[in-house]
């Protein structure tokens, strides 16, 4: 009797540990309208948003010491506001701003450096840089209205 209450107890205490109640965030490529369709920012977006979710959202959100640079940033501008209070949907709202310091850099980058991308963006009718950022930013931002568990 005393072991199966022991068996119960540890089976009920892994399967809630094992719950973290983080929901790993979803990549994939924005839907664009023919006139903003350039495949070469989508396709570095998605490849530094799925790098920075591995190597620094989820190790955040699920409250893991910072173990790197990047870690370290978005746990200290979540500290500076939530003190240790924070959620995933803080980590989100956090890392749209530091994820997207870097892709603003390496569109802007590509933009000046890469002759296809740079042709692609003077017909694809934006009207200035910030207007380009702005529509890459809503179109590939993290959910902040995740649900929590």
């Amino acid at each position: 009797m005393k072991l199966r209450v022991l068996a119960l107890a540890t089976m009920t205490a892994a399967l809630l540990t094992g719950c973290s109640g983080v929901v790993k965030p979803t990549v994939e490529v924005a839907n664009h309208d023919s006139a903003h369709n350039i495949p070469a920012i989508d396709e570095m977006i998605i490849a530094y948003k799925t790098d920075y979710i591995n190597k620094c959202y989820l190790p955040v959100a699920k409250k893991h010491p910072p173990e790197n640079q990047c870690q370290s940033e978005l746990f200290q501008m979540l500290e500076r506001s939530y003190h240790l209070d924070y959620n995933q949907n803080h980590v989100a709202m956090a890392s749209n701003k530091l994820l997207f310091k870097d892709i603003d850099a390496k569109i802007i980058e590509m933009s000046r450096n890469d002759p296809e991308v740079r042709n692609a963006i003077r017909a694809a009718a934006f009207t200035s840089t910030s207007e380009m950022l702005s529509y890459y930013h809503e179109k590939y931002q993290f959910d902040t209205q995740v649900e929590q568990y």
